[in-house]
């Protein structure tokens, strides 16, 4: 790997395990760690290797940089009101993702399998669901990475949801005879748990939106902000277009 490539992949970990903390820690744990990072390379001065020793580094530290988080993390749940969650919370929102994710790739990947060997006799509207909701789970995923737009990243993984268990799950059902015959004998039963389901995740994911807005509350100051210098530096006097 490039020296470049290095350093991002390193900071790329970073940032990956800072997130859910506030965000001045997360700045300073970046900014210390490229300290780091530069410090290390002009002491190499292009020795060869050095890539090498600093991803080697990274990867022994990656027990302390965990036990970092959790710390900084129970650290936020000590100081949190009574009667919430900060530190389970977002830690299930993630793993909820990351179940979100794989089934939606296990239904595309079956549908596709199908389609490829010509054998699919399921409606088209179920192989459009799935595709659209997979990739909107993909697009709420990355948004749930950034601090400010987390909450934006779970509205769309509530759409996703939506799509992924309530339509992408009729989908599987045709992709299998036995879970085909397992619907039709037990018709009231399947769609009572595709709707409970369903409802279940777009709920979830709407909270967790709710959860981490109160994260982007900087955003529209800082938007307001440039908007009312903008309106103040360019007054707008009578007759002028003219």
């Amino acid at each position: 790997m490039t020296a470049p490539a290095v350093d991002r992949a390193v900071l790329a970990w970073a940032r990956w395990y800072t997130r859910d903390l506030p965000e001045a820690i997360g700045a300073d744990r970046l900014a210390e760690l490229e300290s780091d990072l530069f410090e290390e390379r002009a002491a190499a001065d292009g020795a060869p290797g050095v890539g090498r020793s600093i991803l080697g580094r990274t990867v022994r530290g990656i027990p302390a940089d965990i036990a970092w988080r959790f710390a900084g993390l129970r650290q936020m749940s000590l100081g949190a009101p009574r009667g919430t969650l900060p530190l389970a919370l977002p830690a299930f929102a993630h793993f909820a993702t990351a179940l979100l994710l794989t089934w939606g790739v296990l239904v595309v990947a079956r549908i596709a399998a199908l389609l490829v060997r010509g054998e699919w006799s399921g409606a088209w509207d179920l192989v459009a669901a799935g595709v659209v909701g997979l990739a909107m789970a993909f697009i709420g995923a990355a948004l749930t990475m950034t601090s400010r737009l987390r909450w934006l990243g779970a509205l769309w993984l509530a759409a996703a949801s939506y799509l992924l268990i309530r339509f992408a799950m009729y989908g599987l059902i045709a992709t299998s005879t036995t879970l085909t015959e397992f619907h039709d004998s037990s018709l009231r039963s399947a769609i009572l748990m595709n709707r409970s389901l369903t409802a279940g995740g777009v709920i979830f994911f709407v909270a967790m939106a709710v959860w981490w807005l109160p994260a982007a509350a900087p955003l529209w100051r800082s938007r307001a902000h440039r908007g009312d210098a903008t309106a103040t530096s360019t007054p707008i006097t009578e007759g002028g277009a003219a």
